[in-house]
């Protein structure tokens, strides 16, 4: 047999397929259109990271908190004071007797007394070091 007679070749000795230049640039802009996409949301993904998801940002108290609390089941209190996440002072009273905790509305009389006797407190615990 002559080898000019209809044998086929490997794969690999074929010329590459001929592909249209209409279809390379659809098959181009699709490419470019899916990575435009991808870095619009990996920026909206960095940007959107650092803000709250709500207006109070991440506070510990949610709503104004009660007004008083009895003086006589209060455990510990911890104040913390307004940050980045969160932007009002939060007063946080630890009860007696496994009764949970209770966010104090920091703008009522009590919590007003409370911050100030626990800045005295703070005040003097470094005033005698």
């Amino acid at each position: 047999m002559n080898s000019n007679q209809n044998s086929t070749a490997p794969a690999f000795l074929l010329p590459p397929r001929r592909v249209s230049k209409s279809k390379q640039q659809q098959q181009t802009n699709m490419s470019m259109k899916s990575m435009v996409i991808v870095l619009a949301v990996i920026f909206c993904a960095t940007t959107v990271k650092g803000f709250p998801m709500f207006k109070g940002g991440r506070c510990l108290c949610t709503g104004r908190g009660v007004k008083a609390v009895k003086v006589a089941d209060i455990e510990k209190v911890s104040i913390i004071y307004p940050t980045n996440n969160c932007d009002k002072t939060e007063v946080i009273i630890t009860l007696k007797a496994h009764k949970g905790q209770r966010c104090l509305n920091s703008k009522s009389k009590q919590a007003n007394v409370i911050i100030k006797k626990v800045e005295r407190m703070n005040f003097l615990k470094y005033q005698n070091i």
